[in-house]
């Protein structure tokens, strides 16, 4: 398994709280697909915006293709929030 780090920021919102973290996981369990190869996400609000964490199977010879694709397709049902990778 490996982890996948990012921190999505709104500009409609920019100290987002617990409750924007608690949308924003129900937003991506709802639009998970198995062929993600997703086993966990955690989403904790934090100074800089939404701290998300996606934890990917490391079973597959393309999974850094497959991250991306699954990445690109579940931020596209939160398009208000925008990804940056963290330091």
């Amino acid at each position: 398994m490996y982890l996948v780090r990012l921190v999505l920021t709104n500009p409609d919102l920019p100290q987002p709280d617990s409750m924007a973290a608690e949308r924003i996981l129900d937003a991506l369990w709802a639009h998970l697909e198995p062929r993600f190869g997703i086993e966990h996400i955690r989403a904790r609000a934090g100074p800089a915006g939404i701290n998300l964490g996606l934890f990917f199977r490391d079973n597959e010879s393309d999974a850094e293709t497959n991250s991306a694709t699954a990445i690109a397709d579940l931020l596209a049902c939160i398009p208000e929030w925008k990804p940056e990778i963290p330091p």
